[in-house]
């Protein structure tokens, strides 16, 4: 496997392939086709470009393996970056196929924040003072980050949830000048540490604390929820609407996955057993955005032309609620009900400013959900951290 096909599924695996573009190459007006980028991750107004560098015909010679590492990566994969940045100026919109084959207009002007990220697979004589090269700072490009293809691998394995890469690349853009200034050396692994671990500087030789991270997978992984989402939206209007709920939660932490899972498990267990039970809803602030999870009462049609009409009445109408009740302009909502061995699951996208609506009023005076309260959690857990409670 080629270091651009493994970089491909990872990046598909963590950010979807809504997300993902592996081919970017375009045509310029009036010019041949050239490349965006040997890689691009786009949320919303975030991407990531990538520049990937593997070494085919490695050497002993570690002076040898050190002029690859200079020419290719700090050198080609920089220059090649700064073109990548050139041609999101330059042009007011590039036309892309993304990994789940539909075609985006992707527009430079649009972006707040990119990522710039060289990954490359060095030999194995490569010298340790370019294996302890993590980023590179370019007068016209900006900071760089550079990591090697199994420290990428460790990042996405350990953080899954698109936002917290975001938030990770972040601490590492941070962090890494303060060390090289203070002659400090880390490896990916203590970084990751400083990072889950809240810490203003990663320490070195820390990576063994990794041993008591939780991963704890089956509480906060929502990608057997999303798959096939799109099949599965209230009155789409287009063939990537559910794009816009994808994007709500590629932007927010695992703490609001883990949130989400939480109560869809009670939910789903409330369909199974039959059991009428009031809807969930939490908002996150920093995106503006209200999440709705709710088992449709057992007493409601849910097959046939009566249910999918009830259905989508009672998703759209949770969702429209919650979204007010919290004050927020985005409301995404998912109703879960029972169709004998089977179950459904309808999924809503509310958006637009918040305004008073005596309809809406009426139906929150009736104590339409349960209660809600104000608190901080955690997104990452250490073994003999004290669970969450909802």
């Amino acid at each position: 496997m080629t270091l651009e096909e493994f970089t491909a599924q990872l990046n598909a695996r963590t950010f979807w392939k809504e997300f993902t573009f592996s081919s970017t190459t375009f045509s310029p007006p009036a010019k041949s086709e050239v490349e965006l980028a040997d890689g691009l991750v786009k949320i919303g107004p975030l991407a990531f470009v990538f520049q990937l560098k593997q070494r085919e015909k490695e050497t002993a010679d570690p002076d040898k393996e050190r002029n690859w590492f200079q020419r290719k990566v700090l050198q080609k994969a920089v220059s090649q970056i700064r073109d990548s940045l050139a041609y999101l100026r330059e042009h007011t919109k590039i036309d892309l196929t993304n990994d789940q084959g539909h075609g985006f207009k992707v527009a430079g002007a649009q972006l707040q924040e990119i990522m710039r990220v060289i990954v490359y697979q060095g030999g194995r004589a490569l010298p340790e003072d370019c294996r302890q090269t993590k980023h590179y700072v370019s007068k016209t490009a900006g900071f760089i980050h550079v990591v090697a293809a199994h420290d990428y691998l460790g990042i996405l394995d350990k953080l899954r949830v698109p936002d917290d890469v975001r938030l990770y690349f972040q601490y590492r853009e941070a962090v890494l000048p303060i060390l090289a200034d203070k002659g400090a050396v880390v490896e990916e692994p203590d970084i990751m540490v400083g990072f889950l671990s809240e810490q203003d500087l990663p320490k070195p030789n820390s990576k063994q604390q990794l041993q008591f991270f939780v991963q704890d997978l089956d509480e906060f992984d929502l990608s057997p929820i999303m798959r096939n989402l799109q099949e599965h939206i209230v009155n789409p209007a287009g063939g990537t609407e559910y794009y816009r709920m994808m994007e709500e939660f590629a932007r927010v932490p695992r703490s609001i996955w883990r949130a989400f899972k939480q109560r869809f498990n009670i939910s789903f267990q409330a369909s199974a057993s039959g059991q009428p039970q009031k809807p969930f809803r939490f908002a996150f602030p920093k995106t503006d955005c209200t999440f709705m999870i709710a088992s449709l009462d057992p007493s409601w049609p849910s097959t046939g032309e009566d249910g999918l009409r009830m259905r989508s009445n009672a998703v759209a109408m949770f969702t429209e609620a919650a979204k007010y009740d919290l004050k927020t302009n985005v409301g995404v909502g998912l109703v879960i009900s029972k169709d004998g061995e089977f179950y459904h699951m309808d999924w809503c996208l509310v958006e637009g400013p918040w305004e008073t609506d005596p309809r809406i009023e009426q139906l929150l005076s009736d104590g339409l959900f349960r209660p809600a309260k104000e608190k901080s959690v955690d997104s990452f857990l250490f073994r003999g951290d004290a669970s969450e409670s909802i």
